[in-house]
């Protein structure tokens, strides 16, 4: 005798509380609640049976004693259970993540030295929202790029009235230049961008600055190219000019380092 499609049985809903329900049978030993009959079942198994009983009799579908588990069901218990581990999981990060300081990330890129350039930075919040500011330049190198790219991360982030702030780049000579780290010879351009730096810096109650590599960076790289495609329409393909660290050192040198790495020796 085939086994039946449909079956009455009891199920359980939860909260120590049993429901008579109509299943469907969904490939050997599985059962799928089609409708729950009854919600709130009869304490007392006598008359949880006769129940079922006469709902079988009435529905002309067999019943059984054996309480059954929905699949359906279970399957939806440990999608909420799921749910609420990544609602815990995030509100963990939020938490953790208050405690941090505002991150600001910059990039340039340029065409040509000079050429056509763009920059950006991109401000994370503690709350997980983002802000941008991007700006193209008509002219420009990619370090002055890269400066102005800070600049206008620290104008946004002055707007924002952010008080502690993380600034990292994949820059080392403008991390470094700002840092201290490097000097900068006074005739060249970068002189200019790097007091604009100071005088923003000085509206930060707290803030560090750091390098990271490119593959780091990426917010901050694709939405200076993401600028830089879009005022430049005519170019279908942008050629990748990120610099190694061996070619930033040497825009360090003609930048002004020469004399100082020179003296050093």
């Amino acid at each position: 005798m085939a086994p039946p499609k449909k079956i009455i049985a009891l199920s359980r809903n939860g909260d120590d509380q049993y429901e008579i329900c109509l299943f469907r049978r969904e490939g050997k030993n599985k059962w799928h609640l089609i409708n729950v009959l009854v919600h709130n079942a009869p304490q007392s198994s006598i008359k949880a049976k006769e129940k079922m009983k006469e709902l079988s009799e009435k529905l002309q579908i067999p019943w059984q004693k054996k309480a059954l588990q929905d699949v359906t069901r279970k399957r939806l218990l440990k999608a909420e259970k799921r749910k609420i581990k990544r609602e815990i999981q995030q509100q963990s990060q939020l938490i953790a993540r208050a405690k941090k300081p505002a991150l600001l990330t910059f990039d340039g890129t340029s065409k040509g030295r000079p050429g056509v350039s763009a920059a950006a930075g991109v401000i994370e919040m503690p709350d997980f929202t983002r802000h941008t500011a991007t700006k193209f330049i008509a002219s420009a190198t990619a370090s002055e790029a890269e400066y102005i790219g800070l600049i206008i991360g620290l104008e946004k982030a002055k707007e924002l009235g952010i008080s502690n702030l993380e600034i990292r780049g994949d820059n080392q000579m403008v991390i470094y230049q700002v840092s201290g780290k490097y000097r900068i010879k006074s005739e060249t351009k970068h002189l200019e961008y790097y007091e604009q730096v100071l005088n923003l810096l000085s509206f930060f109650d707290n803030y560090s600055l750091s390098w990271i590599p490119r593959q780091k960076n990426q917010l901050a790289h694709r939405a200076a190219r993401k600028c830089l495609q879009l005022n430049s329409p005519l170019d279908n393909c942008l050629v990748d000019n990120s610099k190694s660290s061996a070619i930033e050192y040497v825009d360090y040198l003609i930048s002004g380092g020469y004399d100082w790495y020179k003296n050093s020796w």
